[in-house]
């Protein structure tokens, strides 16, 4: 071997030791994220949202990450969340309520991951928490069915004075998207009556379309829904028997094209995808409360292309108008407590 060869492998050796004595600390940490989701990916609500969240904010920093889903089986929630524990530094609650009972046990055992609670709040020390506001969104919702109501140029059905709600379990955050629709729908004409009715279920569309069909017999050719998967069995109803339907959570209006109105969103997608950036800039905090609601872009309504003939555009101006309203605090919707039935 030459003494020139020998001095350029030497140099190489030196360059190489080089590049590897970075300063401590220095290299990406990648964060490790997951889901546990109370449904499966597919659901057309809380899992899909999220999901749409992790790729986005996949695509803009560093992270690995991983969706668990229990497929809407209580017997999964505990092995399902222990395993996030186990191997992954943020873990997402979607929704936090199915996992009081597992949080509660699990969270103490593991301190140095950070539980996110989607959609309420939690007590258990250190868990953050992403509050929507989903009175806020489904206001906006109700307003759009008081206005489409006895509107002459509705389309499907007779124009009248009885709009539709159909919740899925009687939970707490059922009865508040309901008191929410109810201020909206009387905000814009107090003269129209809200049916109201509970399939008792957030899991059988079949028990979701009966429910909807009886709020229809009460008049209703509007019904908005707020059920998780037995929300799908509204939106069949409104086409099977000819009427509208307002879809919740997501986008729903290519489920049943030109039978639903628009959509109350609870953007998911975002709130995962906000936490993952502060929690990539080190600056999310433990315990910290985040709402959700009409002036963060939280909750809101989309408006449905295939209704652009069936709405019409001074409707969504209006609607437009009032959710201004709730941003700037002009139009304060009030939640729901146990006495306001």
């Amino acid at each position: 071997m030459s003494v020139k060869f020998r001095k350029v492998l030497l140099v190489l050796a030196i360059l190489s030791l080089a590049v590897l004595q970075v300063a401590p600390g220095s290299a990406k940490t990648v964060l490790r994220v997951a889901v546990v989701a109370g449904d499966r990916i597919g659901d057309r609500g809380f899992t899909d949202s999220a999901r749409e969240g992790l790729v986005r904010a996949a695509k803009d920093f560093d992270i690995q990450y991983k969706i668990f889903e229990c497929k809407a089986d209580a017997s999964l929630y505990y092995d399902r969340t222990l395993a996030a524990a186990e191997n992954f530094d943020l873990v997402f609650m979607d929704p936090g309520y199915f996992f009081d009972k597992e949080l509660s046990e699990i969270a103490p055992k593991f301190p140095k991951v950070t539980f996110v609670y989607i959609d309420g709040t939690s007590d258990i020390p250190g868990v953050v928490s992403i509050d929507f506001k989903e009175h806020e969104g489904s206001f906006l919702a109700g307003a759009l069915a008081g206005l489409m109501a006895s509107n002459p140029k509705l389309k499907l059905g007779k124009p009248g004075k009885v709009v539709g709600f159909v919740g899925g379990a009687d939970w707490p955050v059922i009865r508040n998207f309901l008191a929410g629709y109810e201020q909206g729908v009387k905000y814009v004409d107090p003269s129209i009556k809200v049916e109201s009715v509970f399939a008792g279920t957030h899991y059988d569309p079949a028990k979701g379309k009966e429910a909807t069909l009886q709020a229809h017999k009460r008049g209703a050719n509007i019904v908005f829904q707020a059920a998780g998967p037995s929300g799908l069995g509204v939106l069949e109803a409104a086409r099977d028997a000819g009427f509208y339907a307002i879809g919740v959570d997501i986008d729903q209006c290519d489920s049943q094209p030109g039978f639903i109105m628009a959509s109350m969103l609870k953007r998911v997608d975002n709130a995962v995808y906000d936490t993952i950036k502060l929690a990539v800039e080190g600056k999310l905090a433990k315990g910290t409360v985040f709402p959700y609601g009409v002036r963060e872009r939280g909750v809101g309504l989309c408006e449905c292309k295939h209704m652009e003939d069936a709405v019409p555009k001074d409707v969504f101006e209006k609607l437009r108008d009032i959710e201004a309203k709730i941003a700037r605090g002009e139009i304060v919707v009030n939640e729901y407590t146990p006495t306001s039935k």
